[in-house]
């Protein structure tokens, strides 16, 4: 079978500020060696990790284990509560939602554009008109696999988490159980393509940018392997959900839709490299890893950041703050994933200054007096993954800037998970 490298690179190569060899120099291979080792080299009776890291969660384990540290303990407490919460919810699966897909197959993903509403001066409401930053409540109902994704994403990582820190393997099964439903039972499996995700009522049954949807599924891969690490996953389990993600990734690179995605300058082009990076990852296909993270340092970066360190396709939102936020967290996760093929994205700059540290850094000036941000931000500003982000900065840089910029949102956010993620930053 090809290997999802051969049929993404005719793909990178269509964009004019990427290159990239399928044969890699001794260097190049000595380089994705070393990375290799960082995510799967790691110390005996550990799980394989991409964006999660080895020693924060041993770090965060250790001490909860032999001290009474309240910095990491209210995090710890929280996790359990609500891994003890999921334990009551689920299973989840695409066949389980009140519609049916144009595919006529209740097992394709379908789930309804979350800014388009009626058309209030139409009777029949169609065809469905943009309100950015607006949720309709429909994108949420039983109709819609977008509200069970989104459950079985944070309800397998807090379950795998909290498994992992407590060793308590009624977590871990039923992790397992949510995990062996959406992906591995044949009456119950998601078909692995994205070809009615965000549909518009009266204006089409399924876009490219529906794909964003499957970023839950990021954090998943991190889970499967503690899972598989924990024996709740068996070995031939763990290779069909490769399989799984294999087929999805060559269904992103090879579809109308997935090329669509790709093609897209905001946050969406950016989310959509991170998911073909680390399913590739996962499906042991590192050469595809290592295109996407070339992809991002020569196009996501220089075309979405500024020399200001501000990402303008964000700053048009409605919600400028909370996408800033958002879209940062990508470049983190692909910072994170660059590490598994020995390439720094942390410390990256264009030949123009730009990287994104320059971003992280634009965004936590404003740390302390929010109601300085002079873009637009509808509704409240919700902290959660700007303290998550300067958590993750802090730890990439050891640079403790970042962490006494965090603490103005420590109040708001003492039992994030953040806090278990990124150890060092509070124990230090």
């Amino acid at each position: 079978m090809k290997t999802i490298l051969t049929i993404l690179l005719p793909t990178l190569l269509t964009h004019a500020s990427i290159t990239f060899s399928q044969e890699l120099t001794a260097e190049q291979e000595s380089k994705a060696a070393f990375g290799i080792n960082r995510c799967l080299g790691h110390e005996t009776g550990e799980p394989d990790l991409f964006i999660w890291n080895h020693e924060n969660l041993r770090i965060a384990k250790n001490t909860l284990q032999t001290s009474s540290s309240a910095k990491l303990e209210k995090s710890h407490k929280a996790l359990l509560k609500r891994a003890d919460r999921a334990l009551t919810e689920g299973p989840y699966s695409v066949v389980f939602k009140t519609s049916v897909p144009p595919s006529g197959s209740k097992h394709d993903y379908y789930s309804i554009a979350p800014y388009w509403w009626p058309d209030p001066n139409n009777k029949s409401g169609l065809p469905y008109v943009r309100r950015d930053g607006e949720r309709n409540p429909e994108s949420k109902s039983s109709a819609s696999d977008r509200v069970p994704l989104n459950h079985l994403s944070s309800n397998v990582s807090t379950l795998a988490l909290a498994a992992y820190f407590s060793d308590d393997n009624r977590y871990a099964k039923k992790a397992s159980e949510l995990i062996r439903v959406w992906f591995l039972d044949k009456k119950t499996r998601m078909n692995p393509n994205l070809n009615f995700a965000q549909a518009i009522p009266g204006k089409t049954t399924g876009r490219s940018v529906g794909i964003i949807d499957t970023y839950d599924l990021v954090q998943i891969v991190d889970s499967i392997n503690i899972l598989v690490y924990l024996g709740q996953l068996s070995s031939i389990e763990n290779e069909v959900l490769k399989q799984w993600f294999t087929e999805y990734t060559l269904w992103l690179i090879t579809s109308d839709i997935g090329k669509e995605e790709r093609r897209r300058s905001n946050n969406h082009g950016l989310y959509y490299d991170v998911q073909v990076a680390i399913f590739s990852a996962f499906a042991d296909d590192f050469r595809a890893l290592r295109a996407m993270i070339e992809s991002i340092k020569r196009y996501r970066i220089p075309g979405h950041i500024n020399r200001k360190g501000q990402m303008p396709h964000e700053l048009k939102r409605t919600r400028s703050f909370h996408y800033t936020s958002y879209t940062l967290r990508g470049f983190l996760d692909a910072a994170d994933l660059g590490e598994c093929v020995g390439e720094d994205l942390w410390n990256f700059k264009t030949k123009r200054g730009v990287g994104i540290k320059l971003a992280i850094d634009y965004q936590a000036d404003f740390a302390g007096k929010l109601g300085t941000w002079k873009f637009k931000e509808i509704g409240s500003f919700n902290t959660k993954s700007f303290y998550s982000n300067l958590l993750r900065a802090e730890d990439a840089f050891g640079d403790g800037e970042y962490e006494k910029k965090a603490r103005h949102y420590k109040q708001a956010n003492n039992d994030s998970l953040s806090r278990l993620l990124y150890p060092k930053t509070l124990l230090r």
